[in-house]
């Protein structure tokens, strides 16, 4: 089995050769391949972060392409994933902390989105507040 290094790595390689449809095969298989392993390995920071950037990189494919709506679903799953995990008693402190290390990733990415294509005012407004609670040291975890 090919590993996520090189899943990741080939998908670069398609993308900058402009093979868009191969680019998107391989970095699916790196976050499918991260999320397999990161599920067996949950406190593995790498792994979730590595995960990240692997729904990152087809975000930007997808935006590249012209496709912001489904650029934007792959910017917001991570994020999702890891506010809710930031946020869920059922995980213990640890992995809520690299949930909580990992949301500066996904605002950053999902912010940096909403300055290029509009997004709804409302969840612009939560992320500047979650963004603003994180740069303080304090978030709000409910």
């Amino acid at each position: 089995m090919i590993g996520w290094q090189d899943l990741l790595g080939n998908g670069n390689r398609c993308f900058d050769n402009k093979d868009y449809l191969q680019a998107e095969y391989y970095y699916q298989q790196a976050q499918s391949c991260l999320d397999e392993l990161w599920t067996r390995d949950g406190k593995n920071s790498t792994l979730l972060t590595a995960w990240i950037r692997a729904s990152h990189q087809l975000a930007s494919l997808f935006e590249y392409q012209g496709n912001a709506q489904l650029a934007l679903a792959y910017l917001q799953l991570p994020h999702q994933r890891v506010l809710t995990i930031s946020q869920d008693q059922a995980y213990d402190e640890d992995m809520r902390l690299i949930a909580l290390n990992a949301l500066q990733l996904t605002l950053t990415a999902l912010l940096a989105f909403s300055q290029r294509y509009p997004i709804c005012q409302n969840c612009l407004r939560q992320l500047t507040e979650l963004e603003a609670q994180i740069s303080q040291g304090r978030p709000e975890l409910h």
